[in-house]
């Protein structure tokens, strides 16, 4: 879901707020200097992120280990931005931008989507009783063109979907549970819980996003009930957000349409075309390659595929036109300084190198439309409003941080340990800035955590890492500096 997540954070930080409040208010739990730490930080930093052993738990100790190291993170941002402020890395610079102008989308998407949904009763009483079934459906997938007409012909001339797999794949045809609340298809969760079905109904063959094509049979569901009071409410506000999800995408995907109306991608098929097979060897790396990019540290390359996955080994394209759009020519060299801020999302994560053009193609239509998109978010100056401003201040300052520990750490090799080696260090920071530290204690007590794991991601974004990794730091539990926030 491209923005489940980040939505659920924007309803933490928008709150019960007015719809016509101009910005947000935030409860400010310590401020650092210039830096402040929000109670919404604190909580998306616990839960949303995977925290080391020492501060795991939901223990009185392991919230104040927490504070400890988002403080200490802001006083190595602090101390890394006095020395190093003049000399960012444009990577560094364009890993920002890309940043701050994806949550831009997201808050455009919250504004033109998801607050305009209004929800009927009927809809909720009939999606009440649809959160509680489940499908279990046999389906497969397959490539698109002629193979699709194929399966349709199949379909028409009654043909089961189970002598259909059979006659083309090995094994047993898969199967799976369906359930409203999952990420299905519109296509899908339309027919499956929209309208009444059978046993034994097929759906499809229909057209995925990314080209290919699929088809279910029902064999069969089961409802689950909640008697329970607690039971009922929660399901009721399962069913309010999901509907609120699923209907803002609808709106949304209209707002687009007029967003993009009269726009039209010309590509340059004679640059395109062997454009895109110079790179297509670099993007299909071994398997190993790839699973030791993505398990690279957070502001590596494994969190997207970024412009040096897709550069050509020489710089013979630069000065051709790629594409043209509303009578601007757009070259090599343009599609690939735009990157920098944006890398390319494909639609199909798995593909054949024979699907790796049209996909290709898919990706540049994509980033056209986000590339307008964040110019409609500039002109309606969503960058000044301060969820923007402090999302951009959170990944600045967790990579500021980050660097400096590199540097102060640049003697140690064993890095597993950075919360013991980094701990005098932050000792150290937490007294020379102390009188610069203020902590609200009172909204500190106030604040329940849990014990449970979590790394959350997003779909179809070019950073799909919802927040920084967790800044382990210290394993300091004490708050002996600073001064309290009445």
């Amino acid at each position: 879901m491209r923005y489940r997540y980040f939505i659920l954070l924007l309803i933490l930080y928008f709150g019960c707020e007015s719809k016509n409040q101009p910005d947000i208010q935030f409860e400010i739990l310590a401020k650092v200097g210039d830096r402040i730490i929000t109670l919404e930080d604190y909580i998306n930093r616990t839960e949303y992120t995977l925290r080391p052993e020492y501060c795991r738990g939901n223990q009185y100790i392991h919230k104040k280990i927490i504070l400890n190291n988002l403080i200490a993170e802001k006083l190595l941002a602090i101390e890394s931005d006095s020395i190093y402020n003049e000399f960012k890395p444009s990577s560094l610079t364009s890993f920002i931008k890309g940043r701050k102008e994806q949550a831009m989308r997201q808050l455009l998407y919250f504004k033109e989507g998801y607050e305009k949904v209004v929800i009927e009763n009927k809809d909720l009483n009939h999606y009440f009783k649809m959160a509680g079934r489940t499908y279990h459906v046999n389906y497969f997938t397959f490539p698109g063109g002629e193979f699709f007409q194929l399966v349709k012909e199949a379909i028409y001339n009654e043909i089961s979907i189970h002598e259909i797999y059979s006659a083309n794949f090995e094994g047993s045809i898969p199967t799976k549970d369906v359930n409203w609340i999952d990420d299905n298809d519109s296509f899908i969760s339309n027919a499956l819980f929209k309208e009444d079905v059978i046993k034994g109904q097929i759906i499809g063959p229909h057209y995925l996003n990314d080209g290919s094509g699929f088809i279910l049979e029902i064999a069969g569901w089961t409802d689950r009930l909640n008697l329970s009071e607690k039971g009922n409410m929660d399901r009721k506000d399962l069913v309010v957000n999901t509907l609120r999800e699923i209907e803002g995408k609808s709106i949304y995907s209209t707002f687009i349409k007029d967003v993009m109306k009269g726009k039209s991608i010309n590509l340059n098929e004679e640059v395109f075309i062997p454009y895109a097979n110079a790179i297509r060897d670099q993007f299909f790396r071994s398997k190993n390659e790839k699973e030791s990019a993505i398990s690279k540290a957070l502001f590596g390359e494994g969190e997207f595929l970024s412009l040096q996955d897709i550069q050509p080994l020489d710089d013979k394209y630069q000065k051709l036109t790629l594409f043209s759009i509303e009578g601007d020519d757009w070259s090599v060299r343009d599609f690939e300084k735009n990157l920098a801020s944006h890398p390319l999302v494909f639609r199909k994560k798995k593909m054949k190198r024979s699907e790796f053009p049209n996909q290709f193609k898919l990706s540049i239509v994509d980033f056209i439309q986000d590339y307008f998109l964040t110019k409609v978010a500039y002109d309606l100056e969503l960058d000044k409003t301060e969820v923007i401003r402090l999302n951009e201040s959170l990944w600045a300052d967790s990579f500021s941080a980050y660097q400096s520990a590199k540097a102060w750490m640049s003697s140690q090799k064993d890095t597993a340990s950075q919360h013991i080696l980094m701990k005098p260090i932050v000792d150290i920071l937490q007294k020379k800035y102390s009188s610069q530290i203020s902590i609200n204690m009172n909204l500190f007590e106030s604040i329940n955590i849990t014990s449970v794991d979590m790394f959350v991601k997003q779909g179809n974004v070019p950073y799909p890492v919802l927040v920084p990794s967790f800044p382990s730091f210290t394993n300091d539990s004490y708050l002996d500096y600073g001064s309290k926030i009445d």
